[in-house]
């Protein structure tokens, strides 16, 4: 949906906005009977901060490139990110079935990266590495092929990992459905006062005006998706809950090729097959 839309990046921050009003009376209700702890609070800001470098980053990355790359590669290094803070910061365990996920991971954001060079730099950039000839050039050459997009899809993919696992302690103190109000009101705002700097008003309000449906709907599915997630997190390990989100990343890449008309090459469908399938593999481990 956002992908559709004239300036995604407003999307995606009106979008948040939209949706933490359409639950505000939800929000107050949660508030008088489940009242957040002190230490809640801390994990709310905490999280606030992250999405709006989610929000920034994902944002950005769709006004420069395909949904069939910046979808994939974010949420696939997310994926692989978060069994590595699950062991070395909550202290899970990673059995071998999910270190075999994770190396699918990596196999399918390479492919991808490699789906987004033409053919004749990549032969070029090998022959001089070979030779041991203008490495230099070779990398430049190689630099000027990776889009702005590809950048910003890795750093939503790092921030993935670090909210996944802040958000899994966060729900211990907060309920979900609160905890996802506040995510989604502080990030849209923070989102919104970044924005209002490289953006005029007028263009927020055009973008809610031609994109109201979106905003609404797609606030709505974006509210209700987490918070699931969320609900998930307070009775099982982030390293399992994680990974069962990345189906949606084929369906990503099938909707980038059907609806959005983006070139799907064979190498970019064969890496969102090994990152789904590497998802798979962690969420089935033992």
């Amino acid at each position: 949906m956002v992908r559709r839309a004239t300036r995604p990046a407003v999307t995606t921050t009106l979008m948040a906005v939209t949706s933490a009003v359409l639950v505000l009376p939800l929000a107050i209700y949660l508030l008088i009977v489940d009242f957040p702890s002190g230490t809640g609070w801390w994990f709310i800001l905490a999280t606030i901060v992250l999405h709006i470098w989610y929000f920034a980053t994902l944002g950005y990355a769709y006004n420069t490139g395909d949904l069939s790359i910046v979808y994939p590669v974010a949420r696939g290094l997310g994926l692989a990110i978060i069994p590595i803070l699950g062991v070395f910061v909550v202290g899970e365990s990673m059995s071998w079935q999910a270190a075999v996920g994770a190396a699918s991971i990596v196999t399918g954001l390479a492919f991808i990266a490699i789906s987004d060079i033409e053919t004749a730099t990549i032969k070029r950039t090998v022959r001089s590495w070979l030779m041991l000839m203008r490495k230099w050039r070779a990398v430049r050459r190689f630099r000027a092929q990776v889009r702005p997009a590809w950048m910003l899809a890795i750093l939503t993919g790092l921030v993935i990992g670090i909210y996944s696992v802040v958000d899994a302690q966060g729900v211990k103190h907060v309920q979900p459905a609160l905890y996802m109000f506040f995510l989604q009101l502080g990030g849209g705002l923070g989102m919104m006062v970044i924005q209002s700097r490289l953006e005029t008003r007028e263009a927020f309000i055009d973008e809610a005006r031609r994109h109201w449906k979106i905003l609404v709907i797609g606030g709505l599915l974006q509210f209700a998706a987490y918070t699931l997630v969320l609900t998930a997190l307070t009775f099982s390990p982030v390293s399992y809950v994680g990974p069962f989100r990345e189906i949606s990343i084929l369906l990503a890449v099938g909707y980038g090729a059907i609806v959005l008309k983006e070139g799907v090459t064979p190498v970019r469908a064969l890496g969102a097959i090994c990152i789904a399938s590497g998802g798979a593999a962690i969420a089935l481990s033992p």
